[in-house]
């Protein structure tokens, strides 16, 4: 019995208690929340003009920016369209380098797959195998997930850029999570080399139009919630823009559920953010709009992240607006697009995966004449069997 539910048993009656509380005070805040936002609806001008003016004061704000134009409170459904086009996804999955196992390696799988109208779907694969140096900092330590993470990302959209290139159609590419390339550390040398190639993509693909997004499924953002912060600030407390926080633990989800129909977007909005402040700017920008993908009542909301060059473009934006809700009605009553599952599952790696991979490794190495390594006796002690009592 790993947990003590013996010891946690207070704590744990002490939440049933306190639910009902915390759901009241939660549906209050939501509350004002919402008309702050009917208010700041009807004021587009004094919104901005108040974003403008902390902005001014606290350049690397987090939040979203004032929609150019539409409104706030912009609902807008998606037009049928008989536009021609062909669509590349990608998603990764990696393995971790573990000190404590015998073997240290680890490996970045990327899966592509193609749609285009009635073409049989094309699939690929990518595997990447990280051995020596590639294992380690320029400091000397051993790499972890964040940086394999980077890695992954980057690859992803390398990869897209690469298939795009060949195509004569539009082309749409879609990756799973944001666009912002949001990984820890951001100061390594490996981060900004990569984050510099990354934006040498983005410009290529702009040079292309090519339709690129990243769709958040079920997103905890507060960018808008943010924004709403900075209306209600008062004057003499701009300075503390970012910092003063009375609407915190809404998310931008909990607005627009109460806004959306399905099937309809949202207004576009940009991102403002210290990584965007500093690396996607001007033609870089990167914007959002949420999506009700739910085709029955209760909302499932979504958020699309998009450069400017799609976001200008109201023939890109709605036949981005209109793939996702045919992608994600495939999907079912768990809306989800279709293309993104397809790529996923292609490069998905498994546990067994993994140990069949390091027995490879370890053959190559006995082929060598080499000693193999050890496990750490931490890691040998949890492969054993659980004792049971």
């Amino acid at each position: 019995m790993p947990v003590n539910y013996v010891q946690i048993q207070s704590e744990l009656k002490k939440i049933g208690e306190l639910a009902p509380q915390r759901q009241k005070q939660h549906e209050a805040l939501l509350s004002q929340v919402l008309e702050t936002f009917k208010e700041a609806a009807q004021d587009p001008q004094g919104l901005k003009d108040r974003y403008l003016s902390c902005y001014t004061l606290v350049n690397e704000l987090r939040s979203a920016i004032p929609p150019e134009k539409e409104t706030l409170d912009a609902a807008v459904d998606a037009t049928p369209t008989s536009r021609s086009y062909t669509v590349w996804a990608a998603d990764g999955s990696q393995i971790i380098p573990n000190q404590h196992f015998a073997i240290q390696f680890g490996l970045i799988n990327v899966g592509l797959i193609r749609f285009a109208g009635s073409d049989v779907p094309v699939q690929e694969i990518e595997t990447r195998l990280l051995y020596d140096t590639d294992l380690y900092t320029s400091q000397g330590y051993l790499i972890g997930e964040e940086i394999i993470a980077l890695r992954r990302d980057y690859r992803e959209r390398e990869l897209l850029l690469q298939k795009a290139k060949n195509e004569t159609n539009t082309v749409i590419t879609l990756t799973d999570g944001p666009l912002e390339l949001y990984r820890e550390p951001k100061e390594s040398e490996e981060y900004t080399k990569l984050i510099h190639n990354y934006q040498e993509i983005l410009h290529q693909m702009a040079d292309q139009n090519v339709l690129t997004a990243g769709y958040v499924d079920k997103p905890q953002g507060d960018l808008l919630t943010r924004l709403l912060e900075l209306y209600i600030l008062p004057p003499d407390q701009l300075k503390e823009a970012g910092k003063t926080r009375p609407f915190i633990g809404i998310t931008d989800v909990e607005i627009f559920s109460q806004l959306l129909k399905p099937g309809q977007r949202s207004a576009v909005f940009q991102v403002q953010s210290p990584t965007t402040f500093k690396y996607f700017q001007n033609d870089l920008a990167i914007y959002f709009f949420y999506l009700n993908v739910s085709t029955y009542q209760k909302p499932q909301l979504a958020r699309v992240e998009i450069p400017r060059w799609v976001s200008q473009n109201p023939d890109y934006l709605n036949l981005l607006h209109t793939y996702l809700l045919a992608q994600c009605e495939q999907m079912g009553p768990r809306a989800y697009p279709y293309v993104l599952h397809r790529a996923h599952e292609i490069a998905v790696v498994s546990q067994k995966e993994r140990q069949h991979l390091e027995m490879k490794i370890q053959q190559e190495l006995l082929n060598q004449g080499l000693d193999l390594a050890y496990k750490s006796g931490k890691q040998i002690a949890k492969d054993q069997p659980q004792r049971m009592r």
